[in-house]
This record gives structure tokens, sequence and C-alpha cells, in this order.
């Protein structure tokens, strides 16, 4: 069923990102966020426009429609994820509808969807699918497209702004968490209790990231080194830190990122109502004794599985 709901959310996102309303009913990621979900990270400037469009599929998996993409060029200037030895990259976008003065808004694919005002009211900015320009240079979080030769800029994974103060520091916190995602073994075995745990909550979040585009899934064990360090660091986290951010990697997400059921000898611990008079149950720290146990006992073996896409068959 999850899957299921997955595909129809993408559908939607493909079918109504540039619609202004769209913005009311979901916030955009941070970049931090859209680092560890995205596979390929690069800082670049757009070089040129192609004059000739592509038409596609919608961005997900079993997609049937077809949409008009232009093609933007960018020049690498930092690979910070996915894109070793590549030096351009092409990034196909859907310019948002343009707004005639007088008229209604003239969709850029036919038969796109599009959200309007109520009467009198100016359509607001809000969220818009981002339409690229020559000249602009920005950090990119991208994912090839599934059926065409270039990339996209997936969901609401809008491009940065870098040459902005606000920009540079997202970029540094970007570059913090590709290095993690690059080399977790390191801060794995750092000596420093936060950065371990920091690590492990990224990966974590990485590896139970269900693919962009929908599909058809398999769970598949990672490294078991890795796996015990990534379990040893989430069992002496402070559960109760919480990084700022809508998502963000911490120690109790990580926790229930895992998925664990009885099947993996997991056994939940229930809630009980305190008696009148008596102090409220901390359920975080009950959780986390939870799983201290269990990690000891029926979970000693147990090893973090990632989250891939299943290989289509042969026809």
């Amino acid at each position: 069923m999850r899957k299921y709901l997955f595909v129809a959310a993408l559908a939607v996102l493909a079918l109504v990102g540039t619609a202004p309303a769209f913005a009311l009913m979901i916030a955009p990621p941070q970049p931090t966020q859209m680092a560890i979900n995205s596979p390929v990270v690069v800082t670049g400037k757009v070089t040129a426009i192609e004059k000739d469009t592509v038409d596609a599929t919608a961005p997900y998996v079993g997609a049937k429609e077809k949409l008009t993409y232009k093609i933007a060029v960018v020049k690498i200037n930092d690979a910070l994820g996915g894109a070793n030895n590549l030096t351009h990259i092409k990034i196909g976008f859907i310019p948002p509808a343009k707004v005639q003065p007088g008229g209604g808004p003239v969709p850029v694919n036919p038969g796109q969807p599009m959200i309007l005002p109520a009467p009198g009211r100016p359509i607001r900015p809000g969220f818009q699918a981002p339409e690229l320009k020559v000249g602009q240079e920005a950090l990119f979080f991208l994912a090839k497209h599934p059926t065409a030769d270039f990339y996209i800029i997936p969901n609401m994974n809008n491009p940065v702004d870098i040459s902005t103060d606000a920009g540079k520091k997202q970029l540094e916190e970007v570059k913090k968490i590709t290095a993690i995602i690059a080399d977790p073994m390191k801060g794995l075995k750092s000596d420093k209790a936060d950065v371990r745990v920091e690590t492990a909550a990224t990966m974590v979040q990485k590896y139970r990231s269900y693919p962009m585009f929908g599909g058809e899934v398999d769970n598949v064990a990672i490294n078991a080194d890795e796996s015990k360090l990534i379990l040893k660091a989430i069992a002496e986290a402070d559960w109760k830190q919480i990084r700022p951010g809508f998502g963000a990697p911490s120690a109790m997400n990580a926790f229930y990122q895992l998925g664990l059921t009885d099947k993996d000898g997991w056994v939940a611990p229930k809630f009980v109502r305190p008696q009148p008079g008596q102090p409220p149950v901390d359920f975080t720290a009950v959780q986390k004794e939870a799983f201290v146990k269990w990690l000891a006992g029926p979970g000693k073996d147990y090893v973090v599985k990632k989250v891939v896409a299943k290989t289509p068959a042969p026809k």
C-alpha cells in the first residue's frame, strides 16, 4: 500500500508542481534533506538552453503521459555526489505556466491541470517549478529521468542560489552531508559522539529512502560492519536531541526509519497511561530503553536494510 500511495503522490507532483496554490499544501524540503535523498548533487552554471525540446514520460514508474521538457546544459563546478567524472550535465525542466495580461494561464504541456486563484485575488508566487536560465549558478539536487537521457529536478528540490550569504551557508551544510555519505565509516568511527550519531542518522535516512519515482523495491542488507556501528551510535545517542527542520536526521527518527517488526525480534513497548497524580511517562526514554535491550538480545545479528528499486525483468 505504501508503494502505491508513494507513486500516486509522485504523479500529483509531476502534474501540478507548477501550480502556485500547491505551495499552500506542501513546504519544500531543506537543502540538507534534499542532499540526503538525491542521487546527484552538484554545483554548476547553466551555459546553454538547447533550442529543441524533448518529449518524455512524466517522471514516475509506469507513467504513460508525455511531457515536453526544455533542456539546460550545466557546467559542473563541484560534483558533491553521484556525478563523478562528469564535466557537464543536462537538466530537463518544464517552465512555469505564463499568465497573459487579462487572460488565464497558458499551460506548457497540453492538458496540464492548473489551479487558479479565487476571483478577485492575484496569483501568489508560492512554490514554482524552477525555470533554468543561462548564467544561473546554483546548487542542484538531481535524479536521472526514468526513461530519458537527461536529469531532472524532482519533486520540490529547487536549486539553491549560492551567490547569496544564505545560499553559501546552505552549501557548506550540504557539503558536510555529502562528505558523510561519501565516507560513512569515517564518521561512524569518530571519537566524537555527536559525529557518530549524525553519521548514523544520515545514513539510515539515505538507506531507507524510497526511490523518487516509485515502483517495486527490495530491501538489501548493507555492509555488516557499517550496520553494527550505525546501530551502536543510535543506541548511545540522546534521542531527545532533535535537529531543526522537518525530517532532519536524528537518532529517534533513525530508529523509526529502520522499520523494525516482530520478524526482527522487535516487540514495541506498551504505553501505560499514568495513574492520576503520577508524572507523565517519558515514552521516548521507554522506546530507547527497549531498543537498547533489543540490540543486546534479539537484534544482535540484525543488519540495516537499504531500500533499492527492483531491476525490471528482461523482456
